[in-house]
């Protein structure tokens, strides 16, 4: 696993989840909104648990996030904590997962921290379409903008 790939992969997710919550703080309805607010929960707790999990350590039970302030913190620490993860852990280190689609397997912690990472961008797509449907225009967070930006 590449890790200076891995780190642009999760310094890009903090920039576009921020570009993200900079247009829901801009229009309130886009936070009352149910389906944003429970996939934004949902990749905040899948991204801290995956992360738990390549460092070897048990996952926390997920908890349920009672308000849109609880949900960003979580997300900001979890994004944080997957660069800190990246830079420290060894990302060949094999981890043995309790099920998978053909039952118990074993990964890289490397491929569970990508997930992490791939699994909040398909999110953030969707939400990026909610956007759309509810009259607003998400902010553009491609990787190619992150990179054309300077990697802010």
């Amino acid at each position: 696993m590449d890790r200076e790939l891995l780190l642009d992969l999760a310094r890009h997710q903090i920039w576009a989840d921020a570009e993200h919550w900079k247009a829901l703080h801009g229009d309130a309805a886009l936070c009352r909104d149910e389906q944003i607010c429970k996939r934004l929960s949902h990749v905040a707790a899948v991204c801290e648990r995956l992360r738990e999990v390549a460092s070897g350590a048990m996952p926390a039970p997920l908890r349920e996030l009672a308000s849109m302030e609880e949900i960003e913190t979580a997300m900001r620490t979890a994004n944080e904590s997957m660069v800190e993860a990246v830079s420290a852990l060894d990302l060949d280190r094999v981890i043995s997962l309790p099920r998978g689609p053909k039952g118990p397997f074993e990964a890289p912690a490397g491929v569970l921290l990508l997930q992490a990472i791939m699994h909040g961008q398909h999110h953030r797509g969707q939400n990026a379409a909610r956007m759309r449907e509810l009259g607003v225009k998400p902010p553009p967070t491609d990787f190619v903008v992150w990179f054309a930006a300077g990697k802010p």
